[in-house]
């Protein structure tokens, strides 16, 4: 891999590595939270219908109790990904 021979063991410290790095992570932050925002939804209406087509998790816009559980579930998620990006584990 182009910048990461075995003979320079110096990685991640041009800040566009670490931008890369940061955006890499952010877009499968992103991506996760989707599948499992997605999820809770597939979840919901089977636990409420039983049954469910392709077409009632596309259409399905969370209301309520469910809305709010879900927005409390990605401030959390939000809240640890920031959290780790910020932490300082140096002594």
């Amino acid at each position: 891999m182009p910048g990461f021979a075995k003979d320079d063991a110096v990685y991640l410290t041009d800040p566009r590595h670490m931008d890369a790095l940061f955006s890499l992570t952010m877009e499968l932050a992103s991506e996760l939270w989707v599948v499992r925002d997605r999820l809770a939804v597939i979840e919901h209406l089977l636990e409420e219908r039983g049954t469910l087509t392709r077409e009632d998790v596309e259409r399905t816009q969370p209301e309520g109790a469910f809305a709010e559980r879900l927005a409390a579930e990605r401030e959390r998620f939000l809240t640890r990904m920031f959290a780790s990006a910020t932490r300082n584990d140096e002594g």
